[in-house]
């Protein structure tokens, strides 16, 4: 076996597995393929730290939590230790597994947003959105339903279909209606920020 022991450090991860659910065959497929590759690396002398993490920030999160009577945090702290239980019995050696609900991810999510704002990246405008009355909220994704403007497959999700993969706006449902009460939203503006993306375009091409 080749000898790659030359102190060079490897950071590895997987894509974060939701806090909202059991462990599927495809979560275990990219675990056990990635902890391969971590062993690998560790026989032929490389420094490896191999990390992973729950994401905890997602409509769906709120969603099974609030219909479990429970708080979002109850809920992913819930899920965060049968996935954990999970990886140990397969043998799923995490250098460190952790958590996007945390101190340091709301310290440096903020940190780089005050950044980028002071330095005139960010800035705000107004858009549309889709609100229900009943509820006194906004409804992002997950929380509005109704009919796909494509293809007219019904009771499809605010942002893509199911049916057909097509991809828009909550506002672009045919005969809406709010997932958690069933009553029609209206439309409503909200003012929101937005990262001046277009100005680095020719330095990411």
């Amino acid at each position: 076996m080749t000898d790659c022991s030359c102190n060079k450090k490897t950071l590895i991860t997987n894509a974060l597995i939701y806090a909202n659910g059991p462990v599927h065959i495809g979560h275990m497929l990219e675990n056990v393929q990635t902890d391969i590759y971590v062993r690998f690396l560790k026989m032929t002398g490389r420094d490896v730290f191999y990390c992973g993490a729950e994401d905890t920030h997602g409509t769906p999160i709120e969603i099974n939590a609030a219909k479990e009577g429970k708080s979002p945090e109850e809920f992913i702290e819930r899920w965060y230790h049968e996935h954990k239980k999970t990886y140990d019995r397969y043998l799923i050696n995490y250098s460190s597994y952790y958590s996007t609900n945390s101190p340091e991810n709301q310290y440096y999510t903020e940190l780089i947003f005050n950044r980028l704002r002071e330095k005139g990246r960010i800035y705000t405008k107004e858009i549309e959105l889709t609100y229900c009355e009943h509820c006194e909220r906004y409804l992002p994704d997950r929380y509005v339903k109704g009919t796909c403007p494509n293809c007219g497959a019904q009771d499809q999700y605010g942002d893509a279909c199911e049916k057909c993969n097509s991809a828009y706006s909550t506002t672009d449902l045919v005969n809406p209606y709010c997932s958690i009460c069933g009553n029609a939203p209206i439309r409503k503006n909200s003012r929101h920020y937005f990262f001046k993306l277009g100005e680095y375009t020719d330095w990411l091409r």
